[in-house]
């Protein structure tokens, strides 16, 4: 906590977790007091309606020991409203006639004594019988604990979604000043002398930057007078001094890091990357309510087409959109495609049938196309080689914050307001990241050209001859990709729709995957480069989320198996994720020298983009056959068989020698 910058943010986000923790515990207590009076209202209802039906058969004649299936039909009640634990009909004495009671998790019947109780009088015949209704008292328990999880949820969410914009909305501003201002003399205090991106602000921090910067370029300056002189005079003697120096202070270089404007594109990227994340716990149950069937078609298969559209324009407009981005700029791109997503997200909400609903989301599809091609797109304008991995974190970062946040939120707006109400919710997130877009980034983008990442399709072929770069590509990130879509965005959903879940707890579910991402990608990413063992770290993160498909072997209508699978997903793919992509650059490197690096990586991405469409089909065409259990253990196991296969293809391969740097170099 030496850092001035985190204690601020610290600060903020304490003010922000006492306020919500206030407000919740308000809410809650409010909750309480309300929600009992209700109950008591609605038991009054149903003893009153059942008195009434009970009331009428006696005044017909019918003896009160003769009302035949009284209770079926009083049990058939207790059914249809589990916040009631027994409905009895007695007599004057209190003597029972009919009674049907709701078991508990040990099938134990409630008791009269158990419960309160709402009494309502049979006026019959001059007979003083009495019908009681009983409230089951953990209902109200259970619904308040449900609320505290909703509640918790948001708390965090909010949380993460405050600290996102306390980074935003001061990180080129005063935060992205104290945070200069600290590097610039942590660096210096371990002697590192070397130069720091400049520091854009008024504030008394940034002109301290400047102060320092100016300081640090006389001192750069004057060594580089030094190294002229010396070098014309041809004195090797004070050439190795300056060299030492070089190596000590780190005079002439700079440091490698991204510049501040890059966090320009993160605001906008990540609303609109949340916009479309509040829709993974609804979309499948909500194509299969709109979905007709089609003959000779699964009704699994037909409820991924809609997804399938989706994928399937993102997949094949990526790599048309880099030079249009390029040629139009990113700024006004993003903007469009947040445009996109806005029609998109509130089609969605209107539409009435499947051809509709398939048309909105590949709307929808090319909007996020464009905002994802437009947000890399500026972050390499931004940067140079050395500081594209800074940068990309960035703009990876914001994508896994929005997919932490968004489901659970997704499925408390569904229970709460609807899912067309949670689409046009969506479609204002998407309103929102174009304002945003026009208001942080600048309208002429990044400020440099374009170089790639291009495909040509001519390097196809020396890439699929490559053994080792075609199993890379096949056997490692298109079934990464069919795994991933197809647990996380559509045999999941379904599976816990159809185990009664809500949206809610189907929204908490899906956090799973992400929160182990956004957690062990960078502990596994670290430990691969340092061991220098990328390929074994790919096979092993593909064998270990292939075999969470089989968590479900005993249990896939419980939700314990489900989030044990989703856990060994995450699990498996932040150990693979980061390795695999260096892992490309690594192969590629080593391929013809008419194979660009850029046209590896552009041909990889559309492969992953190729292994989301068909992450739905897979799961549709297995789910209409073999059910959800044998279907994620299909698909899992393919998985792990694919790792072992790329595993022994990379058997025989010879990995160079981790090579350490030298004492008191600096990356």
């Amino acid at each position: 906590m030496n850092s001035l910058r985190v204690r601020l943010s610290a600060t903020v986000l304490a003010v922000v977790i006492a306020a919500l923790v206030f407000l919740s515990f308000q809410t809650a207590k409010r909750a309480e007091s309300i929600l009992q009076p209700e109950l008591e209202r609605k038991a009054a209802t149903v003893a009153g309606s059942v008195a009434s039906l009970v009331g009428r058969a006696l005044e017909l004649g019918v003896p009160v020991d003769r009302l035949q299936g009284l209770d079926a039909y009083l049990q058939r009640i207790l059914a249809g409203n589990p916040d009631l634990s027994f409905i009895a009909l007695r007599d004057g004495g209190g003597a029972t006639l009919y009674r049907a009671a709701a078991s508990d998790a040990n099938g134990r019947t409630a008791q009269a004594d158990e419960a309160q109780t709402v009494s309502v009088p049979v006026a019959a015949g001059g007979r003083a019988d009495v019908l009681v209704v009983g409230l089951d008292p953990a209902y109200a328990r259970q619904v308040v604990s449900t609320l505290w999880i909703d509640l918790v949820i948001v708390m965090f969410v909010t949380a993460v979604v405050a600290l996102e914009l306390v980074y935003v909305g001061f990180g080129a501003g005063l935060y992205g000043a104290i945070e200069g201002v600290e590097r610039r003399l942590k660096t210096i205090r371990k002697g590192d002398l070397r130069l720091h991106p400049p520091v854009d602000a008024g504030s008394e921090f940034g002109g301290f930057a400047r102060s320092l910067d100016e300081r640090l370029g006389q001192l750069h300056s004057t060594y580089s007078s030094l190294r002229k002189n010396v070098a014309e005079r041809g004195d090797q003697i004070s050439q190795q001094a300056l060299d030492l120096m070089r190596g000590r202070f780190g005079l002439g270089e700079g440091v490698i890091a991204a510049p501040v404007q890059v966090i320009a594109m993160r605001a906008p990227l990540f609303v609109f990357m949340l916009a479309e994340e509040l829709t993974r716990p609804f979309l499948p149950v909500y194509i299969r309510s709109l979905a007709t069937p089609i003959p000779g078609l699964s009704p699994e298969f037909v409820i991924s087409l809609p997804m399938m559209a989706f994928l399937v324009v993102v997949a094949l407009s990526q790599p048309l959109l880099g030079n249009v981005t390029e040629r139009i700029g990113r700024r006004n791109c993003l903007m469009a495609g947040a445009l996109f997503g806005l029609i998109g997200y509130c089609a969605s909400a209107f539409v009435t049938d499947l051809i509709g609903l398939t048309a909105a989301r590949a709307v929808s599809g090319l909007g996020f196309a464009l905002v994802f091609v437009s947000a890399q797109g500026f972050v390499i304008d931004s940067t140079d080689i050395r500081q594209r991995s800074s940068g990309m974190a960035m703009f990876i970062s914001a994508i896994l914050v929005a997919g932490l946040c968004g489901p659970p939120i997704g499925g408390i707006l569904a229970d709460r307001v609807g899912i067309p109400g949670t689409f046009i919710i969506a479609g204002l997130f998407a309103s929102c990241s174009l304002v945003l877009a026009w208001l942080c980034m600048p309208a002429s983008g990044g400020g440099r050209a374009m170089q790639g990442p291009a495909i040509r399709w001519r390097d196809f072929g020396p890439i699929i001859s490559s053994p080792q770069l075609a199993g890379l590509l096949f056997l490692c990130a298109m079934p990464a990709k069919i795994i991933l879509v197809s647990f996380c965005f559509f045999l999941v959903p379904l599976q816990m729709a159809a185990i009664g879940a809500t949206q809610s707890t189907t929204g908490r579910m899906l956090m799973i995957y992400p929160i182990a991402m956004v957690l062990l990608v960078p502990f596994f990413a670290s430990l691969a480069d340092r061991w220098n063992m990328r390929a074994q770290f790919v096979a092993l993160g593909g064998l270990v989320a292939g075999l969470s498909g089989f968590a479900v072997f005993f249990g896939g209508s419980q939700a314990l198996p489900i989030a044990l699978m989703l856990a060994g997903l995450g699990l498996g793919q932040a150990i693979s994720i980061a390795p695999l992509s260096g892992l490309v650059g690594e192969m590629g490197r080593a391929l013809p020298g008419s194979v660009t690096e850029s046209s590896v990586y552009g041909i990889f991405r559309l492969v992953e983009r190729t292994g989301n469409a068909l992450g739905p089909v897979v799961g549709g065409l297995l789910l209409g056959i073999y059910g959800f259990s044998a279907t994620a253990m299909i698909i899992g196991g393919g998985m792990a068989l694919c790792a072992l296969l790329f595993s022994a293809i990379f058997g025989s391969r010879r990995q160079p020698k981790l090579e350490l740097p030298a004492t008191g170099s600096r990356p």
